[in-house]
């Protein structure tokens, strides 16, 4: 191997082994603050404050910062050196500072007018912790930003160490917040934890700034070519994300409307509906968008097509046996990582993620599908439909929130899903005309009869076990190491009995697209610096 191929094998080891942990401690962040505070008015107040920062950063950084920043400095650097390309790097980080210290100004004073908006039904103490907890927190995103511009620097010059570990202090920072404040201070014990771990986010990445020769100017240029091309790049993807923002402050308001509890288990649930689509939907995305940018740069249509068809069918026969599994598991799985919730909060958490399910083979059909737009550079299309998305999930939220309560509004959701899934299909196929969604059909077909065959062995296997295990009657298992216990013993049972069958059914069915799955998971644990497109069966 080549020194080049080595320096990249060791930045890919480095960024995916750093991936994996800030994913784990992110799971473990929400496992920690569930069990330290259970689903209670406190919780709902930190989670309630997350929402006007988090709408801040993604309208003006988030993830528009990398697919904007990152191809402007690389170019710039490449062909003219990098004097101007830190000049423009300084002019976006000066923006994004006046723009988020403004921000951040108009939220501390003006606080206690803009968190009711979205809070309504909580009562007067909520409500005041609320708004203390958001003027805090509105520090966090100046922090998040530099520190996203600081990323997007060191991965134009190919450093990568010291941006993969930034997440990771974040969360760290709000871990140890949770165990250490969180027992005496409450949830402002969390909300300083956010703001220290926004902190760490920037400086940990401000030493190798400095060894590749960066160095912080106050100016802005907006007569350079470059840093105007960096801002208009960043435009669609910041209104697509902070679009999707809409959807959970209004998801937020009709929450604290449900009583005490509701905002946490809509946050638990959805957070638990993340974990197989960063698994599973995102990385497929992430490693198929560089074959499918260079096949639309070349012109290779059917090469792209059928790129894209194997990453669909991937999908498909992996999110639905999984949504199934994780439905029959449903009670199981809150009661083991949320052990602290009470009982009435564990069933609205597991009744919650329940409705979601529907739309899991969606969203991760979406990370595909949007970066099949991304690849002809078009990030238009895709934000549009991402916010038309929103339109109809929010409108559904209010409509089924009154006779489905909580779980009504994560149906909404899952119901604008497949609506903006299908949409960016009969888009794409305007587009590249036929999609071969006959295999996909046939596929989709095959991977249902043997979910099918095995959610009957699960719900079968999940009655015996769990009613010998005496948690038969209504409501989940029971509290204390007891419960936990046995409410694991049931996952691993049940779970073992479903992929058996479920594999089985798939060697009947002749569904090869699971032989794919495994392999390119093996070949991601052998090599996790190589992307790999997948395979024809």
């Amino acid at each position: 191997m080549s020194a080049a191929g080595r320096t990249l094998a060791r930045a890919g080891l480095i960024v995916s082994a750093a991936f994996l942990v800030s994913r784990v401690l992110g799971w473990v962040r929400l496992v920690v603050i569930a069990n330290v505070f259970g689903a209670t008015a406190e919780l709902d107040a930190f989670i309630a404050a997350f929402r006007i920062p988090d709408l801040i950063f993604q309208l003006v950084a988030a993830g528009a910062l990398s697919s904007a920043l990152i191809p402007v400095v690389t170019d710039v650097l490449a062909n003219d050196g990098e004097a101007r390309a830190w000049r423009i790097v300084a002019t976006v980080a000066n923006l994004m500072l006046i723009a988020l210290v403004a921000m951040a100004a108009i939220v501390f004073v003006f606080a206690d007018v803009l968190v009711p908006v979205f809070t309504g039904g909580f009562d007067a103490p909520t409500m005041a912790r609320t708004v203390e907890l958001t003027r805090i927190m509105a520090l966090g995103p100046i922090f998040l930003a530099m520190g996203s511009v600081a990323t997007s620097v060191l991965n134009a010059r190919g450093r990568f160490a010291a941006a993969a570990i930034a997440p990771i202090t974040y969360n760290l920072a709000i871990i140890a917040a949770a165990l250490l404040l969180g027992p005496s201070m409450g949830a402002l014990g969390l909300a300083i934890g956010v703001v220290v771990g926004s902190v760490l986010h920037l400086v940990v990445q401000i030493p190798p700034l400095r060894a590749i020769g960066m160095r912080y100017r106050p100016v802005i240029d907006l007569a350079d070519a470059a840093a105007r091309r960096a801002l208009v790049l960043m435009g669609p993807r910041a209104i697509g994300l902070s679009a999707s923002q809409i959807t959970f402050v209004v998801v937020t308001a009709l929450a604290t409307n449900l009583g005490v509890g509701a905002v946490t288990a809509f946050a638990f649930a959805f957070t638990l509906l993340q974990i197989p689509i960063g698994v599973i939907g995102v990385p497929l995305g992430v490693v198929l968008f560089p074959s499918l940018s260079r096949q639309a740069a070349t012109g290779g249509t059917d090469e792209f097509l059928r790129l894209l068809v194997r990453a669909v069918r991937l999908l498909i026969v992996a999110m639905l046996p999984v949504a199934v599994l994780a439905a029959i598991l449903r009670t199981e799985t809150v009661a083991v990582l949320f052990s602290g919730f009470s009982r009435s909060a564990i069933e609205l958490t597991a009744a919650t993620f329940l409705a979601f399910l529907p739309g899991l083979p969606a969203h991760a059909l979406i990370a595909v599908l949007a970066r099949a737009f991304y690849a002809h550079q078009d990030t238009i299309t895709p934000v549009v439909v991402a916010i038309a998305a929103v339109v109809v999930n929010t409108t559904l939220a209010t409509i089924l929130v009154g006779p489905l309560g909580l779980p009504g509004v994560a149906l909404a959701i899952a119901i604008a899903a497949w609506l903006e899934a299908a949409a960016l299909v009969v888009l794409l196929r305007r587009r590249l005309g036929s999609l071969g969604l006959r295999g996909v059909a046939n596929v989709a077909i095959r991977t249902g009869v043997a979910t099918a065959i095995a959610g009957l062995v699960g719900v079968g296997a999940h009655a015996v076990i769990s009613g010998a295990l005496g948690s038969a009657a209504p409501g989940p298992y029971p509290g204390g190491l007891g419960g936990v216990l046995a409410a694991a013993v049931t996952m691993l049972a049940v779970g073992v009995a479903y992929s058996v069958t479920f594999a089985l059914a798939a060697l009947a069915l002749r569904i090869e697209d699971l032989r794919s799955i495994v392999e390119l998971m093996v070949h991601a644990l052998r090599r996790p610096s190589a992307a790999q497109e997948p395979r024809a069966s």
